[in-house]
């Protein structure tokens, strides 16, 4: 038996571009309605300014809906090749519109401030990511990868 990930997403939708300024804080980069059920939003990002002589430091990458930051916020790091950060916290969003959100570190500021600029593209997809369990009352589970037998777990008390 072959075990796959429960993965499934939607197609690559470009939010924005953005140039940030050295006054930029928290910015929005742009708004994106997620899919129906979809627990989990994948972010793209990819550096259009150049990488050198110094890599960029990280940025605060969020989606923000009227109810807050429902699947959290992660550091990502700005990336000529790109790279792809997941927000998700293992449950849909209240709400499936937002924005996407991007917050420069101060590191990034000083430089853009001394006339480099920092230049990125921000693409998105959504969909749901599973733990595994058919069981929509088991959020995770333990299986064995060569037969997918379920794994015998053990408490140990150290008291």
């Amino acid at each position: 038996m072959t075990l796959k990930p429960d993965l499934r997403f939607s197609n690559w939708s470009v939010v924005g571009t953005r140039t940030f300024a050295p006054d930029d804080l928290n910015e929005v980069v742009g708004s994106f309605v997620m899919d129906q059920d979809a627990d989990t939003l994948w972010t793209r990002i990819t550096l259009l300014s150049p990488a050198t002589p110094w890599p960029w430091s990280y940025g605060i990458l969020g989606f923000k809906t009227t109810s807050g930051y429902e699947l959290g916020s992660v550091k990502a790091y700005p990336e000529v090749d790109s790279e792809v950060f997941r927000l998700g916290v293992g449950r849909p969003p209240s709400e499936r519109s937002g924005v996407l959100t991007f917050e420069p570190r101060s590191f990034n500021l000083a430089w853009i401030r001394n006339g480099y600029p920092m230049s990125l593209k921000f693409e998105c997809a959504s969909g749901v990511t599973g733990g595994g369990s058919a069981d929509p009352f088991v959020v995770n589970s333990f299986v064995r990868a060569s037969d997918g037998s379920g794994l015998q777990l053990v408490q140990v008390d150290f008291s």
